[in-house]
């Protein structure tokens, strides 16, 4: 940069000597004149040289006007590139305090969930004759529902049989037998199979009963029952005591339809109950039976009886049947 400063001065210089030659008309400059521009020029090129480098480049723009344009190749600064490897800038390593948030204590006092005392109803066995009939009826009413499986046996005794002449033909007493329900009969009826038929769903009244009993048995577990069902006259079933609550026996239709269609005639049929019981022993804790006992007493007395060439004015007979259900199983 100072070569070409300095190159610059003495073209400079020069240019102005040929300037005052040309002005002096070709004349050649005498010693003095020419010392002097030598002096004048030199000195200016000191004072190029010293001056700042603006004014250096004010005066050469300023010369170059007047001298032939010279083009200078443009100075090319090269910045140096430097590949500067990426930066990368880490996240500051935190290091987190894991807090665990503690479940605050709490003394928790121990709750001691006492299973509430029960305190267990004594069984009381039922005293009065409404609460024992409805006992009965209840645990009825349960096997109907339940229709569980038990075992029956019925057994029908004949005694007192007085029909004269009749009686004498074997014939005739089979009959007779045979629709008053004279004989034994045994069955075993599975579970689901109960029809409502033989085991019937009791309706038995207060007013039905005379006397009635009911205690405990010895282990608390079972109520034990009896009932004493009042005497009547022809009971129908399904409207009357005995009827309310049992169909094994022969009501008084029944042994007119029986009769008839054994070839022999009959005028009036009656029949009295002489005494009926119901002894049950019924579970405390469901009121399901465990076992049931029928006993029915009854007089019949047949007038005008038929059969054949044989009459006889009057013929009566006593019959007990009782009927036992045992084992059931719900």
């Amino acid at each position: 940069m100072n070569a070409l400063k300095r190159l610059a001065a003495i073209l400079s210089a020069a240019v102005i000597l040929l300037t005052a030659a040309a002005c002096n008309n070709n004349k050649i400059p005498d010693e003095t004149t020419t010392t002097e521009a030598v002096t004048t020029a030199a000195t200016k090129t000191t004072q190029v040289e010293t001056q700042p480098e603006t004014q250096v480049e004010t005066e050469q723009s300023t010369t170059e006007t007047e001298a032939p344009t010279t083009t200078e190749a443009p100075t090319t600064t090269q910045v140096p590139t430097t590949t500067q490897a990426p930066t990368t800038t880490q996240a500051p390593t935190t290091t987190k305090k894991v807090t665990t948030t503690k479940k605050p204590t709490t003394t928790k006092k121990a709750t001691t969930t006492k299973k509430p005392t029960t305190t267990k109803k004594k069984v009381v066995a039922p005293s009065s004759k409404a609460d024992i009939v409805a006992l009965y009826n209840k645990a009825a009413a349960t096997a109907s529902s339940s229709k569980p499986g038990y075992k029956k046996s019925t057994n029908t005794a004949l005694s007192n049989l007085n029909m004269g002449a009749l009686a004498k033909i074997s014939a005739v007493r089979e009959t007779v037998g045979d629709f008053l329900g004279e004989g034994s009969t045994s069955s075993t009826v599975g579970k689901g199979k109960f029809d409502g038929k033989a085991l019937v769903k009791s309706s038995l009244k207060t007013s039905d009963v005379t006397a009635t009993t009911c205690k405990l048995s010895s282990d608390g577990k079972y109520y034990e029952l009896t009932i004493t069902v009042k005497n009547e006259t022809n009971p129908l079933k399904g409207s009357s005591a005995l009827g309310r609550f049992t169909k094994d026996y022969k009501d008084v239709d029944e042994i007119r339809q029986g009769l008839t269609e054994a070839g022999a005639g009959v005028g009036a049929i009656t029949v009295n109950t002489t005494k009926v019981t119901i002894t049950a022993k019924i579970n405390a804790s469901n009121n399901r039976f465990v076992s049931i006992t029928h006993n029915i007493k009854m007089d019949a007395e047949l007038n005008d009886v038929k059969y054949s060439i044989a009459k006889v004015k009057k013929a009566t007979a006593s019959l007990e049947t009782t009927v036992k259900y045992s084992d059931f199983k719900y």
